[in-house]
């Protein structure tokens, strides 16, 4: 299973890197008792993350997390952050359903290199925007060796900056030079434009200590509406989680 991760990763690593919007590890906490707290922090091909989680209570769980990519050799680069909290509605023996909502804010630039059309740039885009998230989240904890998690977070964007610079070619109007023509740029702006993403994924959680764990995960960003500044599709990577207050997580 390991390899098919390294070499789906690989791959991800080849089709990705020329978006603006970049989607942050989906976060789904062990934690499950007030007291407890649990940092992360991981590395793929969306970048860098760390996020930490705490226990106010075995239901009410404050949540935060924060975001990187940066591409210095292509000039490509986005941060964002986030904090929400969730509430958790059922927890039969090994399992929990938890729903997660907060609020987050990021800028990004990328502008148009190779890509083989994963991201859907047509020459650059300049972003800054803030969102609200929604995320049912599913845990499952067979025994203390392992935990599988899946969510899904539903957000809702608000661009306060939108810039697209495009490039248009233009045929020369003279019909006995068919095959003339210049370039131009076109500039767009688009401030307060909202829309929707759907951001499915899961997290596999392997135990090495008592409160250290090997995290895997792997997460799909998607665009609800047609029109939407270029977004990295896939979230995939490793991390390391580390548990401390409380009892260690199960």
């Amino acid at each position: 299973m390991l390899v098919k991760f390294i070499s789906a990763t690989g791959l991800a690593a080849l089709l990705s890197g020329c978006a603006a919007v970049v989607p942050h590890t989906l976060q789904t906490p062990l934690v499950q008792q007030g007291g407890q707290t649990e940092l992360g922090a991981n590395l793929g091909v969306h970048g860098t993350d760390v996020q930490v989680a705490h226990g106010l209570s075995e239901r009410l769980t404050l949540t935060g997390s924060a975001h990187q990519r940066i591409r210095p050799k292509h000039g490509h680069w986005a941060y964002s952050a986030e904090a929400g909290a969730g509430y958790t509605f059922a927890r039969p023996r090994h399992h929990r359903w938890t729903v997660y909502g907060g609020l987050g804010y990021g800028a990004g630039y990328a502008y148009e290199t190779f890509c083989p059309d994963l991201c859907d740039l047509p020459a650059s885009y300049r972003v800054r925007y803030g969102y609200a998230y929604l995320q049912p989240t599913y845990v499952w904890t067979p025994d203390e060796s392992i935990a599988l998690s899946a969510g899904v977070k539903l957000a809702g964007y608000d661009f306060l900056r939108w810039r697209t610079v495009s490039r248009e070619f233009v045929s020369n109007p003279d019909p006995t030079d068919p095959f003339g023509g210049w370039e131009r740029v076109v500039t767009r702006n688009r401030p307060g434009y909202g829309g929707l993403t759907l951001q499915p994924g899961y997290n596999i959680f392997v135990r090495l200590t008592p409160r250290l764990r090997l995290q895997l995960s792997q997460s799909f960003l998607f665009p609800v509406q047609a029109r939407f500044p270029s977004v990295q599709l896939l979230a995939t990577g490793l991390g390391m989680q580390w548990h401390f207050g409380g009892e260690p997580a199960e």
